[in-house]
């Protein structure tokens, strides 16, 4: 039986961390709202910035260690792991991107700007486990294997990197079209990673602000704004909007939870379109990415090999194209050919970007489509 006190304060901690998550994704977007920009057209922190990220950082890590509380009692009072049926499953994949967040995109790469992103899928995917929520109890006798522990835990944990990839990638592709963009208009050329610059004569004296002196040579420095201003404002809150309502709205019915999903998407693309000219270059955002899926697809491929193996101790066969083994099987091919087109050439760069892209929606569509409502011998898993 489960223990009714300890499910509500796992309850109440669960909604406390998700509104400590929100305070901390407007403090991160507020560090780049505050940064400036040098003479030479790169981003800097000013103290305000830096304040606003030191604050962020610490309301993450606070909701952070409120939410993994949440898991933890939710566990016991279910008197089982914590992640046996989708409201759990979903918040404890979302404490995972939390930490893969502060551990390596903040700690590791020195990329704090991109937190504010992160936790936003976080808040998303909270969001989900509300709108699925289910009371704890027991699992039905079909989960109750040891199995649950070794599977479910690897497709979760690889999942929540993904996700950090996927936004990466989401980002690059954002970055690489800006710097594109700026690199082939008249008034600049070579390099647009932090500013584009094209060389002017040695003897010009004029010097206005946003002229640099590199070996006798004066070299004009595109603005800050220069690659925001090749993408469209508009598009950047109405794409979000509309994929991510038309998804909501698909999933759950619910024209209210559809519309405030939509919304949040519409602000997170807003401010990505700001953010462009304090993202990491294209080519470290590339490489955040790939590296962040080259390590989580080794486990998702552990946890379909897991799942095969539990699949024959409780069924007695090891495959057989059930629609969830089928989406995990087809999320692990777009994968392993977005691997493959980083080392094939002429499929780098945006091709095996967008690749990735599909391969995050397949796992999405996994996920939520394949549990909610296609019939098949996963469909005891309820919510």
């Amino acid at each position: 039986m489960a223990d009714p006190a300890l499910a509500a304060t796992s309850n109440t901690l669960f909604n406390v961390a998700f509104v400590t998550y929100i305070v901390a994704t407007v403090a991160y977007f507020g560090a780049l709202a505050a940064k400036r920009f040098s003479v030479e057209g790169l981003p800097e922190a000013t103290t305000t910035a830096r304040v606003a990220e030191g604050a962020g950082t610490f309301l993450a890590c606070a909701g952070l260690a409120i939410h993994a509380t949440s898991v933890v009692t939710r566990g016991l009072a279910a008197g089982r792991v914590p992640w046996a049926n989708m409201y759990e499953y979903s918040s404890a994949m979302a404490l995972l991107v939390v930490v893969a967040g502060l551990v390596v995109v903040q700690r590791r790469y020195g990329y704090g700007e991109l937190m504010g992103f992160v936790l936003a899928g976080v808040v998303l995917m909270m969001t989900a486990a509300i709108l699925l929520y289910a009371e704890a109890g027991p699992v039905v006798p079909a989960l109750d294997s040891y199995w649950i522990r070794i599977h479910t835990s690897a497709a979760m944990a690889a999942s929540s990197i993904f996700m950090v990839g996927f936004a990466a990638t989401a980002l690059y592709l954002v970055k690489d079209t800006a710097e594109r963009r700026v690199a082939q208009t008249d008034s600049f050329d070579g390099s647009t990673v932090g500013a584009g610059a094209v060389a002017l004569p040695p003897s010009a004296t004029d010097r206005p602000e946003g002229y640099v002196d590199d070996a006798g040579t004066a070299l004009r420095i595109a603005s800050p704004e220069a690659q925001r201003d090749t993408l469209s404002p508009l598009l950047f809150p109405l794409v979000p909007f509309v994929v991510v309502g038309l998804f909501t709205f698909a999933v759950w019915r619910t024209p209210t939870g559809a519309f405030a999903a939509a919304s949040v998407a519409a602000l997170l693309g807003t401010a990505s379109w700001y953010a462009v000219p304090y993202l990491p270059s294209a080519a470290q955002l590339d490489a955040l990415a790939y590296r962040t899926i080259a390590f989580a697809f080794p486990v998702w491929t552990f946890a379909v090999i897991a799942g095969a193996i539990w699949a024959e101790e409780a069924w007695g066969r090891y495959w057989g194209w059930d629609a969830k083994e089928t989406g995990s099987f087809f999320t692990w091919v777009l994968y392993a050919a977005y691997l493959h087109a980083r080392s094939t050439r002429g499929w780098r760069g945006r091709r095996a970007a967008w690749t990735a892209v599909g391969a995050f929606a397949a796992l999405m569509v996994t996920y939520f489509a394949v549990n909610l409502f296609i019939v098949g011998l996963h469909s005891y898993a309820d919510v």
